[in-house]
């Protein structure tokens, strides 16, 4: 499809749908795994699953500095249709992330022991959590190669190819977790061994999609290798930040609720992160959905369309953010009962917890959103500032600071007073860039 040219609203959705499909397959990966583990094994297992959630983290650091970086940087090159520049940046962002793997990998089987107990893992969830984790670490490779894939075959023009791989992935790991979980008995391991034989079937189907030249991507020789992961690197860094940025604030808020509020809320907070984390994918689908779009006209010098790309992506995904909060906020104790065995003490905790937190979604979808059309349009380091405000600057400080001053209530409004900081900060870069492109 010629994304110069005709309406930019139905070229947005023509992206939107798969999109929005593959990010509601991957929430059935989490919702399902979250389901089966918190009805399964019980409150301590959805506390493992905070400690292990990281850990997924890793392998979108991974994508998100070499797929978002390498496939904007292509959309870039087809825009001033120079293709042989396109598959040079396919290639260099393809050996850049078999190098971050490598290394990633070997320290995750390495330290997994000590990854578990920084993410706040005590006597009772550390052994629980190690057998969830320990599995997940081996497939981890296969696991950053469906994201990295997926955002390549994305930006080639397929969007519904990835989503058939993600739907029938999906399809591998409901039933492989029911049947895991419950009838053969096998608890966290066998929900572990469900989600790694998705990702195993996905990153397989993808890879035989290319070799079977069903797209425009080859691997080709780039003329000068440093210069072309230097730019990778630069474009993808506020993706990768915002990966990365989670680990943080998740490894904070672990051990800040583990030290005031105790295992109950930790159990409250790893179904909160799955939840998270589902929403938090379909903002990025919605990214994604642009950054094609977006970065192929910029290329091209066509920043009128760019400027009607955001106006309609920040639109959708703000209708998104204020929906997904709503519900929870509505419903607290009905969304927790999805998920785990109401206990009295999650019956009486859930509900403040999740007022709270989940007002985050507005202002999070907003500024996730502006983070991908920012890198698409060639202002990277705002996108940057944007993804280490959420996490590593506004987020981790808050964390720290708050509970002193509010008790451990002071975890989750820290949550939602970073997202609503970090949102100043993104109207701001917003207003700039909209007149820069004009």
């Amino acid at each position: 499809m010629d994304l110069l040219q005709g309406s930019v609203n139905k070229h947005f959705f023509r992206y939107l749908f798969p999109s929005i499909g593959i990010a509601l397959s991957v929430a059935i990966y989490g919702f399902i795994d979250t389901i089966a583990i918190g009805q399964g094994v019980g409150p301590d297992g959805a506390a493992a699953c905070a400690v292990v959630l990281p850990i997924f983290y890793l392998s979108d650091f991974i994508a998100g500095m070499c797929g978002v970086g390498g496939s904007v940087l292509m959309g870039n090159a087809r825009g001033e249709k120079n293709p042989d520049k396109a598959n040079a940046y396919f290639t260099a962002a393809t050996v850049m992330g078999g190098v971050l793997i490598a290394i990633i990998w070997i320290l995750g089987m390495v330290f997994q022991d000590q990854f578990y107990v920084l993410f706040g893992a005590d006597d009772v969830i550390f052994p629980i959590a190690k057998e969830y984790g320990s599995i997940l670490f081996v497939f981890l490779p296969c696991m950053a190669a469906v994201v990295f894939l997926d955002l390549f075959i994305r930006a080639d023009g397929s969007p519904r190819i990835t989503l058939i791989s993600t739907l029938i992935g999906a399809g591998i790991n409901i039933v492989g977790d029911y049947v895991l979980v419950f009838p053969l008995n096998m608890g966290m391991r066998g929900a572990a061994i469900a989600t790694v034989a998705a990702s195993v079937f996905q990153a397989l189907f993808l890879i035989t999609f290319i070799l079977m030249k069903k797209t425009k991507l080859k691997l080709v020789k780039p003329l000068k290798w440093i210069k072309a992961f230097r730019r990778i690197a630069s474009t993808g860094f506020g993706s990768a930040i915002g990966a990365l940025s989670i680990m943080v604030v998740s490894l904070i808020a672990n051990n800040q609720i583990m030290t005031y509020l105790g295992d109950t809320a930790l159990a409250i907070y790893g179904i909160l992160a799955t939840i998270s984390a589902t929403f938090m994918d379909i903002f990025v689908g919605v990214g994604e959905s642009v950054q094609p779009l977006a970065s192929q006209n910029y290329g091209a010098g066509k920043n009128d369309r760019c400027i009607k790309a955001l106006y309609i992506g920040l639109k959708t995904t703000a209708l998104l953010g204020l929906v997904f909060a709503a519900i929870c906020m509505i419903f607290p104790n009905q969304t927790m009962w999805l998920f785990v065995d109401m206990t009295p003490e999650i019956t009486e905790m859930a509900p403040y917890i999740l007022r709270v937190y989940c007002a985050s979604y507005l202002p999070m979808a907003i500024n996730v959103f502006m983070v991908f059309y920012l890198q698409s349009v060639g202002q990277r380091h705002k996108a940057t500032i944007i993804s280490l405000s959420r996490g590593l600057v506004t987020s981790s400080a808050l964390l720290l600071l708050f509970p002193i001053f509010f008790g451990g209530d002071g975890i989750w409004w820290a949550v939602l007073a970073a997202e609503i900081i970090t949102l100043i900060i993104t109207i701001i870069f917003t207003i700039i860039s909209k007149k820069a492109l004009r």
